[in-house]
């Protein structure tokens, strides 16, 4: 790819495009899709943050649903997207090789998937600068390999809750989200950044398949995480605190 390809690739946005240039789009993908693998293919384009790439079958029919940064798809890749659909025997090295080319473009065009409500992530709060946080733990705990954006999630004014979820790492988007109610000076830094480096440490010791069940804390994670040099003290805080964490930001 020429370098003038790859920045008009990269200036592609689906999301400004008017609603028939998009449906076009789609529709050129769909029945691209549907010539490689001699079906008929459904396409549904969303603006998700978790899941990039998804498909069912129902009969001869292949439902995909795909994050808008695919419309504009190289060849190459339209043939990993269908690949990865392929039904029949053989295949498993084929799919993986496109998961592989899947993953590569989500990680290249991350920069699409936007945060709460179509709003890119925000990183600096009132209180804590969450980008500086990720930037010291990374280059101190991980050596600078974490590849991932952070933000702070939507604030509800008035949300009465129970239970407060601090931090999630959405794993095909690349993405961390620190709950709101950790932006405030109430809040020290250091229990916002042991929830930061918990969130991390999802890319650096992955979830992984054992007797059926999807293990995301297993013994590997735990011991990592309690390298954190703040790991009793975050926990203790937390203990004492977890009224302010469950209340609203004012």
């Amino acid at each position: 790819m020429t370098p003038t390809a790859d920045r008009q690739l990269q200036l592609f946005d689906a999301r400004r495009l008017p609603p028939d240039e998009r449906a076009a789009h789609a529709r050129r993908l769909a029945d691209a899709l549907s010539a490689l693998l001699a079906e008929d293919v459904r396409l549904t384009v969303h603006d998700n943050r978790s899941t990039m790439v998804s498909f069912r079958r129902r009969g001869r029919e292949v439902h995909y649903r795909l994050h808008h940064m695919f419309l504009d798809a190289p060849d190459e890749l339209v043939g990993a997207l269908a690949a990865f659909a392929h039904a029949g025997r053989g295949t498993a090295g084929r799919r993986r090789d496109a998961g592989r080319r899947i993953d590569a473009w989500v990680k290249r065009h991350r920069h699409r998937i936007t945060g709460p409500r179509g709003r890119p992530l925000q990183p600096r709060g009132r209180a804590h600068d969450l980008q500086a946080i990720f930037d010291r733990i990374n280059a101190e705990r991980f050596g600078g390999a974490i590849d991932a954006r952070i933000g702070w999630g939507p604030v509800r004014v008035g949300d009465r809750r129970r239970t407060v979820k601090t931090g999630v790492y959405l794993e095909e988007g690349r993405l961390i989200r620190i709950h709101p109610s950790l932006d405030r000076p109430e809040v020290p830094e250091f229990y916002v950044a042991f929830i930061v480096f918990h969130e991390m440490l999802h890319q650096a010791v992955p979830a992984r398949e054992a007797n059926g069940r999807r293990i995301v804390h297993g013994p590997e994670f735990r011991r990592r995480e309690r390298t954190c040099p703040d790991f009793a003290r975050a926990l203790e805080w937390e203990r004492k605190h977890i009224r302010l964490l469950l209340s609203s930001p004012a």
